[in-house]
Formats: C-alpha cells, sequence, structure tokens
C-alpha cells in the first residue's frame, strides 16, 4: 500500500453521510484524502490550491455548478483526471458526462473493490497520457528547435493535415491546417507544382523516402523556400497517407546564393585577394593574385604570405601588430614583389578573421597593382607644375622657386633677378599663320632659351608668349648679358614649315632686393620694365625704374577708362575732310576716334590707341568706330548729290581676323550704308604679313568697299606683293610732305609714289598739308586727293554737317585755301 499512501485524492460530495462514508473507505484503502467539497465553485478552487492526484465527482452538487461543468473545467485547466461517483445513470447525463472525458463512471452505491480497480486504472491511464503529452511535447520542442513542421496527406480523402508552423510557412495564419489536396497545391507557386505532385506519387507507389524543393506563393508574405522529406505508410485498415516533415530553406538558399556570388567575385575580381591562416600561411589566391604577381595558386599554397612577396609595411603596418590588435583592419601603400623579382606599390587592404572567441582564425589580404596610379600622379604633378606645350616650368613651379630664390638671397644678402620677356607681334604670327605654327613657334623660342641659361636658372612659360627667367645670386651686369644674348636667340631666323620669319622680344629686368622684397612685387616690376621698352619701340631690355611705375599706372588708366568710355558712351568720331586738290570739292572724309573724359577732357588718339592694341581692346573699339561713323555720315552727299565717301582706319590686328569682313558686312547691312561709300585704311606694316590674308582683302572688295594703304612709305613694303593685291588706293604718310620742299628729299619720293600709283592704276591721297605751297606742289606732283590743317581739321559730326551745308561740297581751291 506504499504508492497508495501518496496518491492524493479530493471528494466532490455535497450529501454529508455519503461524502464521510467514501472518505473512510478511500482510507482504508489507503489513499490520502485531501479535501472533500460540496459544491462545484469551491472544488474548483480546492483543486487549484491542492493538485490531488484525482478527483472523485459527483454529477449533482449545490451551486451553480453540477459535476459535469467542474469536471470539465478542471481537466481543461489543471490536467487533473476525475471519476464519476453517481446516483445518475440517464442517457442525456451519460452524454453530458462524455463531454467532460472522464477517467471513470461509477453508479451508487459501489463495492470498495470496485471503487479501488476504478481509481488504479485512472491513475493508470492518467499516466499513461501523461507520458505520451511528454513525448508529444518532446516532439514539438525538437520540431521548433529544427524549425520544422508536420505534413500528412490522407491519400484516400485526398485531405492534408498540418501543424500551425506549416501554416504559417505558407504564409498563412498561424493555425493547424485541414484543407484539401487541391486547397494546399494552389499555395505552391505555378512552375513548382507539377514536380512535387510526381514526387509524391512517387513516393505512394515506391514507398521510398523522397525529398521535394517548392517555392510558396508571396500571400501574407515574401515567397519562401520549402524542403520536405516525405514518406508514404499503409494502415492496417487498408488506407494510406504520406508523412513529411517540412523545414524553411529561404535563407539557406540565399546564403548559398550569396556565397556562389562571393566565390565569383573572389575569382573574377580586379584586385588580388589572398586568404591566409592564422600564421599567415597561404591557403587561397584568386586569379588576379597570379595576374599581378605572377604566382600560380598551387606554387604558393602554404607559404609564408610576407615571405613570398617579400613586402615592405610602414611602422604603423607591421602584421605583428595588426594581429594582436582589436581593431583587425588596416589598409595603405606597400611594396611587393612579383615572381620575376620586379618591385611594385600596391595598395592594400588587410582584414584580421576572428571566430567567436576571439581567437584569429583567418587573415583576408586584398590588394591592388598601383603603378598605373604612381605614373599618372608623377604626369598630373608634371601637368600642374609644366607647361604642357613647350615643357618648361608653368606659374606655379616658377612662383614656388622665385618664393625659395628670394629666400636664400634674403639668407646670404645676394640679388637676384627676374627677366619677364614678351615676344613682339606674336598676334600677327597666330592671325597670319595660325595657332598651329604659333604653337611651333612657341616651342623653338624655349628650346633656344633653354640652350642659353645656367643650369641653376629658370625659364617659365607664363602663358601666351610671355616667358620669365629667374636667375639666383646673380649681378645686374648677368641679368644685361642673359638680356642681350635672348635677343640675339631670337634675331637668328625660325623655319615655320614652309616659312622662315623672323621676330623680336621686349624684356623688362627688375632685381630683389632693389625692385621688390616678393614674388608679386618683382613680377609687377618686370612687367612694368617690359612694357616700358614696348612703348619705346620694342627689341630691347630694360631695368625697372620708378618712373616706369607712374607710366604703368597712366596705361592702367588709359585701358580700363577706355573700357568704360566704350561702356558710357563717352568716345566720339571726329570727321577730317578729304579734298580734290584741282577744284577743292569735298570728295569725303577720314574718322578719327576721339575720347571725351569726364575729368582730363579731350584724350587724343596718340594717348590710347597703341594701348588699345596692347590689351586687345582695339578690336571693340575698330567696329564701334566704324558702326558710329557709318550711322554719323549715312545720307550726307558730295558735291555730285552721292553718298558721302567715309574712310575708316583699321588696325592689324583687327583685319587680319578672318571674320572682319563678315563683321564689315554685319554694320553695312544694319546701318545701311552703302558698300562702295566705304574705304577702309590699312597700315603699310599689314602688308609684312599680307600675304597669309589675301583671302580677307578679296573679300571685303566682294562686298564693294574699297581697301587704301595708308603711311605708304614708312614701313617696308614689297613693291612686286604691291602688284599682285586688290588695293585702290594709296595714301602717302605726312612725312614726306614735311621735307616737300627738298628736291631730292620728298619731292623725289612723291613722284615716284605717284609714278607708282599710276601704273598701278591706283588712287592718291596725301594726308598732313598745312601750307598752300605744298598743296600747289603736290597738284603739279599728280597728286589728286589730299586732307589737311590747310582745309580743315578733324570735325565732330555737328560741325561736319554744318560745314557740308555752307560750303556746298567745296572748301575751296589749292590758290584760295579757306582754313577753319
Amino acid at each position: 500500500m506504499g504508492n497508495l499512501e501518496r496518491t492524493r485524492l479530493m471528494l466532490v460530495e455535497d450529501e454529508r453521510i455519503v461524502a464521510f462514508d467514501l472518505q473512510l473507505q478511500l482510507q482504508e484503502l489507503g489513499y490520502e484524502v485531501v479535501a472533500a467539497v460540496a459544491d462545484g465553485e469551491a472544488a474548483v478552487r480546492q483543486a487549484e490550491a491542492l493538485l490531488p492526484d484525482l478527483v472523485l465527482m459527483d454529477i449533482h452538487l449545490a451551486g451553480g455548478m453540477d459535476g459535469i461543468e467542474v469536471a470539465i473545467e478542471i481537466q481543461s485547466r489543471l490536467q487533473i483526471p476525475v471519476i464519476f461517483l453517481t446516483a445518475f445513470a440517464e442517457d442525456e447525463t451519460l452524454v453530458r458526462a462524455l463531454d467532460s472525458r472522464p477517467f471513470g463512471y461509477l453508479i451508487k452505491p459501489c463495492e470498495t473493490r470496485e471503487l479501488h480497480a476504478m481509481i488504479q486504472m485512472a491513475l493508470a491511464r492518467h499516466e499513461v497520457e501523461m507520458a505520451v503529452e511528454q513525448s508529444e511535447l518532446r516532439l514539438r520542442l525538437a520540431l521548433d528547435a529544427a524549425d520544422l513542421a508536420v505534413l500528412e496527406l490522407d491519400l484516400p480523402a485526398n485531405q492534408l493535415y498540418g501543424d500551425g508552423r506549416l501554416s504559417s510557412l505558407l504564409n498563412r495564419n498561424c493555425i493547424p491546417i485541414d484543407e484539401s489536396w487541391d486547397e494546399f497545391i494552389g499555395r505552391i507557386a505555378p512552375e513548382d507544382r507539377e514536380r512535387v505532385v510526381q514526387k509524391l506519387e512517387e513516393a505512394a507507389t515506391s514507398g521510398r523516402a523522397v525529398s521535394i524543393e517548392f517555392r510558396t506563393l508571396a500571400g501574407r508574405g515574401r515567397p519562401r523556400i520549402l524542403q520536405a522529406h516525405a514518406k508514404a505508410y499503409r494502415g492496417k485498415a487498408g488506407g494510406e497517407r504520406i508523412i513529411s516533415i517540412v523545414q524553411d530553406i529561404t535563407q539557406r538558399r540565399r546564403d548559398e546564393e550569396r556565397l556562389r556570388q562571393s566565390s565569383v567575385v573572389f575569382h573574377t575580381a580586379a584586385e588580388a585577394i589572398i586568404i591566409a591562416d592564422a600564421n599567415c600561411h597561404i591557403v587561397a589566391v584568386n586569379a588576379a593574385f597570379t595576374r599581378i604577381t605572377g604566382y600560380e595558386e598551387e606554387a604558393v599554397l602554404g607559404a609564408d604570405m610576407d615571405q613570398l612577396l617579400r613586402s615592405r609595411y610602414s611602422a604603423d603596418s607591421d602584421l605583428e601588430k595588426l594581429l594582436s590588435s582589436t581593431s583587425g583592419y588596416w589598409q595603405g601603400e606597400v611594396f611587393y614583389h612579383r615572381s620575376n623579382g620586379e618591385s611594385f606599390p600596391a595598395w592594400q587592404n588587410l582584414n584580421v578573421v576572428r571566430d567567436e572567441t576571439g581567437s584569429v582564425t583567418h587573415v583576408v589580404n586584398a590588394f591592388s597593382d598601383v603603378t598605373d596610379m604612381h605614373r599618372a600622379k608623377a604626369r598630373l604633378d608634371r601637368l600642374a607644375h609644366h607647361d604642357p606645350l613647350t615643357g618648361l616650368p608653368n606659374r606655379v613651379l616658377l612662383n614656388d622657386r622665385l618664393d625659395r630664390t628670394i629666400a636664400q638671397a634674403h639668407r646670404t644678402g645676394d640679388h637676384c633677378l627676374l627677366l619677364f620677356l614678351d615676344l613682339d607681334r606674336f598676334k600677327a604670327v597666330n592671325d597670319t599663320l595660325g595657332h598651329a605654327m604659333g604653337d611651333q613657334l612657341l616651342c623653338q623660342v624655349a628650346d633656344r632659351l633653354s640652350h642659353i641659361l645656367r643650369q641653376s636658372d629658370t625659364i617659365a612659360r607664363l602663358g601666351g608668349d610671355e616667358f620669365v627667367i629667374l636667375t639666383g645670386d646673380s649681378s645686374p651686369e648677368y641679368g644685361a648679358n642673359v638680356a642681350q644674348k635672348v635677343l640675339d636667340v631670337l634675331q637668328e631666323p625660325f623655319t615655320l614649315g614652309d616659312d622662315e620669319i623672323r621676330i623680336s622680344g621686349s624684356i623688362g629686368i627688375a632685381i630683389f632686393p632693389e625692385d621688390g622684397v616678393d614674388g608679386p612685387q618683382l613680377m609687377r616690376a618686370a612687367d612694368i620694365a617690359m612694357y616700358s621698352i614696348k612703348s619705346q619701340g620694342r627689341n630691347g631690355f630694360s631695368f625697372f625704374s620708378p618712373v616706369m611705375s607712374e607710366r604703368a599706372g597712366e596705361r592702367m588708366f588709359i585701358e580700363q577708362g577706355l573700357r568704360r568710355a566704350m561702356e558710357f558712351g563717352t568716345l566720339e568720331v571726329h570727321y577730317q575732310p578729304k579734298i580734290d586738290l584741282n577744284n577743292g570739292v569735298i570728295t569725303g572724309v577720314e574718322a578719327l576716334v576721339r575720347w571725351r573724359h569726364p575729368e582730363q577732357g579731350l584724350i587724343e588718339p596718340d594717348r590710347f590707341i597703341s594701348i588699345a592694341e596692347e590689351s586687345g581692346i582695339i578690336d571693340r573699339l575698330g567696329i564701334w568706330v566704324l558702326r558710329q561713323a557709318c550711322l554719323d555720315t549715312l545720307g550726307l552727299l558730295d558735291a555730285e548729290n552721292k553718298q558721302l565717301r567715309l574712310a575708316v582706319n583699321v588696325s592689324v590686328g583687327q583685319f587680319l581676323h578672318t571674320d572682319f569682313p563678315e563683321a564689315v558686312r554685319e554694320v553695312l547691312e544694319e546701318v545701311g550704308f552703302p558698300a562702295e561709300a566705304l574705304e577702309l585704311e590699312i597700315t603699310e606694316s599689314t602688308l609684312q604679313v599680307i600675304e597669309q590674308s589675301v583671302s580677307i582683302l578679296y573679300a571685303l572688295k566682294e562686298l564693294g568697299v574699297t581697301v587704301s594703304l595708308d603711311d605708304f612709305g614708312t614701313g617696308y613694303s614689297s613693291l612686286s606683293m604691291l602688284r599682285h593685291l586688290p588695293l585702290d588706293r594709296i595714301k602717302i604718310d605726312r612725312s614726306f610732305i614735311v621735307e616737300l620742299h627738298k628736291p631730292l628729299g620728298g619731292q623725289a619720293i612723291v613722284q615716284a609714289v605717284v609714278d607708282l600709283s599710276h601704273a598701278l592704276k591706283m588712287g592718291i591721297v596725301v594726308e598732313g598739308i598745312e601750307r598752300t605751297e605744298q598743296a600747289e606742289m603736290l597738284q603739279e606732283l599728280g597728286c589728286e586727293e589730299g586732307q589737311g590743317y590747310l582745309f580743315s581739321r578733324p570735325l565732330p559730326h555737328g560741325e561736319l554737317v554744318e560745314l557740308l551745308a555752307q560750303s556746298a561740297g567745296q572748301l575751296g581751291n589749292p590758290s584760295r585755301p579757306t582754313l577753319h
């Protein structure tokens, strides 16, 4: 009875005598009665508090709950077995009692042995059920730990059953599955359905276990990949079913895909990759490693990584320190060696791989060959500090060397010199021969200059045709000597294609510390000295002086003021009449620009035209004068009631632009001025390069414009060239008129020019006529037209209109001049 003594019973009986009698019987049988209650509510409370091994329950109880309701509550909540002891045996009561799934049903009164047997059988059954429940719990926990679900397919019924985990794998609510096979197959991706059916049929017919992998539809979540292991089982009654264990392998397949991708990346990466163990012995390399180093994988497996590549690390990237550090990562530049012994720079990314305990398991070394990057960096560095055309140092490198040279001279108390060279009329070379030839010229100049200097001197190109020579530890005498060498070497002819040209240069020299204490001051002083020599006729050199600074200020004043004058309309055009020397009739006018400064009054052209040419303003200025002169004189008539002929001066640079004829055409069309009444005057110096721009002259002739050669006799014109150029008039310079009274001087030259013009069928215009005897003599020599103060000064537009109205086209004749 030892086991019975440990069996604890609770008695639920509303009749006290019956309850007392039962309690005695049970105690005699060796059971412990832990409680005896008379109503259902108390029974539930006591059962919950005492947790007896078994409850003997009367069906008819006092209170709101009968025995059946109490039994259902106790078993569902506490899993305690219940035996009914009741006097009721009606069918209705039995049916209700079955709902509580009792462990026994005895009709009172019952014999003691019968009661004892029922209690023992109930306890045995409960023990078995609890064992089964524990087994099922362990199975569920095992399935849960393995992330598995169970699927059962009843083949005869074509019905499928599954637990809640399976339903969640199918993107449904987490409730057990109980549905038809057709409903289940509809949750599988269409492309996998036929294969799933075939596999299950194979399992049903062969009796062997099969493995199936399939994808689900998206449903409430993302599509999943499931794997099922299924096998068919036949029951004793002949029914057949298929049991499957299902697992979600979505993440596994994704991980495998990532591994495949990583493998592809590893083998196809442009970077060399080494995987080494904790001792830095190589366990794997990729194809890029072989390509970069020349080592095959079979030859390096097991080799020490650093010994193989003979790597040189900087102090802060020592591999031993890296392995012992917590960061486990380093990147930087190292030098490796290829299999042929060649050293090369590499950019390395070094990573340490640790396990869950923090111990080093592997070292991953990814590196790339940066040899090309080093070469590109060297090229970029050279491009950043050298002129790409000539290869000379550029402004950046010059400034750096200038600062160093000045610092050295300051420490030693020596001088250093800066020579600023500007090629004379280089723009004309570009305009006539083209920029390609201009570039060739600059390269030849750079080469010549490099050969006449000391190795310690620096020759740099600032841009365009500007060069700078820097000499350290030098005297002014050395600077003058270098400047003269430069001028001499520039005098030698340059060969450009089929042409041979000669050029000159203007050089300004500044001395440290007299002319400046830093680079910008020296550069400015040398620049000012260079412009000073240009203003004196070019082709020479000059040392800086304070007076030059004043002249530079004047030049800056003129250049900036002239730009503002064009913008704000303070420029004017005056007009000097041209006279027929035979009858005194006004044949035309020459347009001459004037600048009316708000503070300095009227500024004459000889003060600003040369500066306009040097600064590049002359192009805008020339077109402005042309347009304004056409507007002013449009509609003014000569003595024959024709449009008064207008002459406009054109600079060399402006004339030699290939788009100059188009610019003239646009002005004529815009104003409506007749082309045949326009005369463009080019200087004789233009003819020195006009061979390359004959097309410009012919383009102007196609427009109907007249072209005259101004200042004839002051340059170096080729008379044979004149014969082939489409020129209409020759304009004799005033310098010959001054000496007109000398028979062997001015007279002879004028006569020669007149004969030449008649032979070439060109007209003659003489400028600078100031006395009556000059006009008479020129008329006798055969000159046709003239202009000068004898007839009229240049007049503003309003005064010109009045003059034309008063004279009716006639100012007088050589014998009766009228001075205005």
